[in-house]
Formats: structure tokens, sequence, C-alpha cells
């Protein structure tokens, strides 16, 4: 048997256990090494900002079991500054630019380790990254551009799934204008044709009908920025992808556009007529040569605008009939009528009137007559049904009009004749019965 030579303790350990017994060190301070003294250093106000710890406290990393050095490398258990943050060490200090985003690439490019962490998630948002507008400049060397920290935050990054994080559906629009609203920021960056790149794309994003749909009825599903501009690889859409853009989500409205007159004439495609950012809820009134209708702004004595009069009266034609027809379903329904078949077939009319209106993206008249008369045709059924239904019920409110007559007349000959009886029996002095 060997005797065995106790261990000597550094130090730097013997600190960290009188600090940890102490209470001087907070939750989450200690490491396999014992102690995080870049997180005593911090914490303390020595170091160069100590509101990363409480940060670092609810991001996603930490609660993986990463430490600072994981990221900035030194040694987290020497109580020497020097030391701690000697390059020797592997110290990389702040993580700017180019550099932020080899260490964020080093674990998130890495297949081994996000397979053990995040095995869903994919490994080339630093490929990704580099061929973006963001990356391209930063190559270029404009210390500028968002990097990974400019959009996931520094020491507070949480799980894209985290309503608090900053990349979360609804806070991607802010995260995007904290640079690209910001005039100061933006200033001297230009478009393709060398005019200023504008700031004003929250402010329009927030009046369209995308931002509506995610805010006001929680439609997670709801375009941001990203979905249009791509996130790691985010750029401008060139104009010739603008349609398929849109189509990602809208896709019938997108084929029907490729197939019209309209696809080489269109430089932006969808945009030419719903904008980009500022996308309104469009309505029958953009269709047509009357006020507020877009179509004259193109179009003025030509087959363009007898097209687009055509088809705004389809239109017109097909909803003015799906109203009358929902007003008369809704009579006989308070009236007491069953109208469950009504019910479908109003159902089956709003849903032409709705595909007519996909119909107009291909700019052919007979293309939304076609949906129109098929609309029409049903609300015509519609209709006659429930005139007859209407007759129905006047013919059974007649009927119950004259049955409720007789039986009035009835009980007032009853009435009449009780009291006949009663004033013979009072006039011959017999007791009422």
């Amino acid at each position: 048997m060997y005797a065995t030579t106790p261990r000597r303790l550094s130090f730097s350990a013997l600190l960290a256990a009188a600090l940890w017994l102490a209470g001087a060190l907070p939750a989450g301070a200690q490491t396999a090494a014992g102690v995080n003294t870049c997180v005593t250093c911090h914490e303390s106000g020595a170091g160069a900002a100590s509101h990363v710890v409480a940060a670092f406290a609810t991001d996603i990393h930490q609660a993986r079991g990463f430490t600072c050095v994981n990221c900035h490398g030194g040694d987290a258990t020497a109580t020497e500054a020097a030391v701690a943050m000697a390059p020797a060490k592997g110290f990389k200090g702040s993580l700017k630019g180019a550099a932020g985003v080899q260490v964020c690439a080093s674990c998130h490019s890495d297949a081994n380790i996000m397979r053990k962490f995040a095995p869903s998630q994919r490994i080339d948002q630093a490929a990704e990254y580099a061929t973006s507008v963001h990356g391209q400049r930063l190559a270029d060397g404009d210390a500028k551009v968002a990097t990974c920290v400019s959009c996931h935050n520094t020491h507070g990054i949480r799980a894209v799934r985290d309503a608090k994080s900053s990349v979360y559906p609804t806070n991607v629009a802010a995260t995007c204008a904290s640079c690209h609203a910001d005039p100061a920021h933006m200033s001297g960056y230009t478009q393709a044709d060398g005019t200023p790149l504008p700031t004003t794309q929250l402010a329009d994003y927030q009046a369209s009908v995308h931002f509506a749909a995610m805010t006001k009825k929680n439609d997670l599903s709801a375009p941001t920025c990203n979905d249009c501009h791509g996130n790691h690889g985010a750029r401008p859409p060139g104009a010739d992808a603008v349609v398929n853009v849109c189509g990602t989500c809208h896709t019938t409205f997108a084929t029907k556009l490729q197939t019209s007159v309209h696809a080489e004439v269109f430089d932006r495609g969808c945009v030419e007529c719903h904008g980009n950012h500022a996308v309104e809820q469009p309505t029958d009134t953009l269709l047509g040569m009357t006020e507020g209708a877009l179509c004259v702004t193109c179009h003025g004595d030509d087959n363009g605008a007898a097209a687009a009069t055509a088809m705004r009266a389809s239109i017109d034609s097909l909803r003015d009939s799906v109203e009358q027809s929902a007003a008369l379903v809704e009579r006989l329904h308070a009236s007491g009528m069953e109208v469950g078949a009504q019910e479908l077939a109003l159902r089956e009319a709003r849903s032409q009137l709705t595909l007519s209106r996909v119909e107009v993206h291909t700019f052919d008249p007979a293309a939304v007559t076609k949906v129109v008369d098929e609309g029409l045709a049903v609300t015509t059924q519609l209709q006659e049904a429930g005139m007859a239904a209407t007759a129905e019920l006047r013919f059974r409110r007649q009927g119950l009009a004259a049955s409720m007559i007789a039986i009035l007349l009835v009980v007032g000959a009853l009435v009449a004749k009780i009291k006949q009886i009663e004033r013979r029996q009072a006039e011959a002095g017999e007791p009422p019965h």
C-alpha cells in the first residue's frame, strides 16, 4: 500500500471556496474548475459592464451549461485579471464584427455540437450570413452592419420560440428597425439606383394588413421582415423575385399573375399594385377605372381600361347578389324557418365571390365572368328558394290568422251563449249553476 499525498490546493481554488462559503458568489458563478471569476469581477462592478451577469442568467446558453470562456476564452479560475484575460489563455475579449460571427459559428456550424443541444437546428447560418448584404458588407470592412448579436442579443439570448426573444415573430420588425429605422445609422446606405435607403419601413409595415394580422389576430404565420427578406441570408428581393416571395404565401395569386398579360409588364410584380411594406387590405375599389382604382394609373381609353371595367362590373353584380341573398336568408331564419340548406348555398356563393377576386390576377374578363356566372347561378337558385319559402311563410301566417279569427269567433259565440243562459236563469229565478 502506498500512502497518498494530499493534493495541494491552489490559491485561486482556496479563494473560490472561501468566497462561495461566505456567500459572496452569485448562483451560477461556480464552474467545473471551482469558480467563475468573470462573474465575480463583472458583478462587483470592476468589470467593463456589470449588467452582463444579470442578462446572462436568462440566456439559453447559460441554461445549456455554457459559461463565459466558451465564447470569450480566457481562464475563469484565475483571480488575477492579467492571467484570466491573457491571450495565451485564448482570451478574445469583446466580440465585435467578424470575430463575433466566428465565435457563434464555432458551435452553430458544428454538427456534432448542435446534434447534442439542438439536433433539428440548421448548421449553415454562418455560410448563409456570408451571402447576405450584411455579411458581404462586413467582409468589405463595414463595421456598422448587423451581425449575430445585433439580432439575437449578446448575453440575454433566448430561444426563438420564447415570446421575449428579440427574434420572436412579433418582435422581429422592431429588431430590424433598431438599425433600419434609424436615419443616423442608415446614413450613407443607398439603393441599387443610388437613392438613399429609406428608413420608413417599420412605420409602413405597422400600417399593413400583415402587421394587423400578426398583432390584432395573433396570427404568428403572418409575414414579418425575415419572411420576405430572409434572416441569416437577408437581402432585398430582386424585382424578378418579388412574385415568388409573395407567392410563398399567396400561391394561387402568384400563379394567376404569372400567366397574365402583366407578367412581363410589371417590373416589380405584386408590388406594382399592392406596395411592399405598407400592404393594405385589398378591396374591390382597387379594380376598375373609377376614383380610388389602381387601373387608372396606367390605363386610359384602351383595352386594359375596358377589361378592368368589365371585371369590376362582374364582381359587383355577384357581390350585390350575395348580399341580397344573405339578407333574405337572415329574414327567413329570424322568422323561424329552417334555412340550413340555404346557408350552405350562401357559403358556396361567397366562395365563388372570393374566387372571382383571385381570377382578377389573370386580367382576363372571361375568366372572371366564368366564376361570377357560377356564383350567380347559386344565388339565383337561393333567391328562388327563398322567395318560395317566403310565400310558404306568408301562407302559413295567413292560415294562422284565419284560424285565430275562427277560434276567436267560436270563443265569442260561446261567451255570448253562456251569458244568455245566465240571463234566462236569472229571469226565471233559478240559482246559477
